[in-house]
């Protein structure tokens, strides 16, 4: 799949209580997956009050269609450098994005139109003419979403795993050499993103074997070893992780238990840990430095 088309999302709309305040700053995250990941930084965004994270601090979990697979390090560190270009280029070089087949198809002056001011096109138009591209791997409305935020204290950051079973040492290495060069935040979960979750409901260090852990062996087509960990004692279902009701409670437990463990990003190369908890502490942070 060509990388410039593959920022897309079947919702985009925030939630009632995170639109309330225009946030000053957001991270925008890059990430592996398409669910938990998301479903757990919607959670921070809706909830961040309660958290002691000031209204004006959010955290955007760049999505992807649910059809593309590239989670390799450095295919995540490509979805984040698709939105970096498509804010710079802004919503007006939306249009050159649009392969020129398409454009043939529509017009630019429609295209324009549908930019700058859908609401002088019949509601049945631009309904073709969002599924239309949406085949082709464009997501114009997702695209626009993204492209109005461009507030100057904005950071940009990967969240991989270690998954020593898939990635390399070399890819993760190469993915920490390329985010500090680019000034982009490098979060890395040794051996995934849900020993972060099990932080949140257990002490790690005291209940689990850690060779055991770093291993994260593969149980079936839908968990590893720390997956159904995490999926029994928070008893996660077809309706996903429920962020208030497992995790929100415990985001302060999980902070101080990851600190125990690596947390530098070449550390984490070998260790088990997680550094996701200066996200948090840098979110918190904000309200005292505003």
């Amino acid at each position: 799949m060509n990388n410039k088309y593959r920022l897309t999302s079947t919702v985009y709309d925030r939630e009632r209580e995170a639109d309330k305040v225009e946030p000053l700053k957001i991270y925008f995250i890059s990430v592996e997956g398409n669910a938990t990941e998301k479903e757990y930084f919607d959670g921070v965004s809706k909830y961040r009050e309660k958290l002691g994270i000031n209204a004006k601090v959010n955290v955007e979990v760049l999505r992807r269609s649910s059809k593309d697979t590239n989670s390799a390090p450095e295919q995540v560190v490509e979805l984040l450098e698709e939105y970096l270009r498509l804010r710079e280029e802004g919503k007006e070089d939306m249009l050159n994005d649009i392969p020129l087949e398409f454009r043939q198809l529509y017009t630019d002056e429609f295209i324009q139109t549908y930019l700058n001011c859908p609401e002088n096109i019949p509601r049945k138009q631009r309904n073709a003419f969002c599924t239309e591209l949406k085949k082709l791997g464009y997501d114009i409305n997702y695209r626009k979403y993204l492209a109005k935020y461009q507030q100057d204290m904005d950071e940009f950051c990967v969240m991989i795993d270690r998954d020593m079973h898939t990635h390399s040492e070399a890819n993760i290495s190469d993915c920490i050499e390329h985010c500090r060069k680019e000034g982009y935040r490098c979060f890395i979960a040794n051996p995934c993103f849900e020993f972060w979750l099990l932080l949140h409901l257990t002490d790690v260090r005291a209940e689990y074997n850690l060779d055991e852990i770093k291993e994260n062996k593969k149980l079936s087509g839908t968990h590893t070893f720390v997956s159904r960990e995490v999926s029994t004692r928070a008893r996660h279902g077809k309706s996903g992780i429920n962020f208030e009701q497992n995790y929100l409670q415990k985001v302060g437990e999980a902070v101080g238990r990851a600190k125990s463990f690596a947390s530098e990003e070449e550390q984490l190369i070998e260790h088990v840990g997680c550094n996701l908890w200066k996200l948090i502490e840098d979110m918190q942070a904000f309200e005292h430095t505003s």
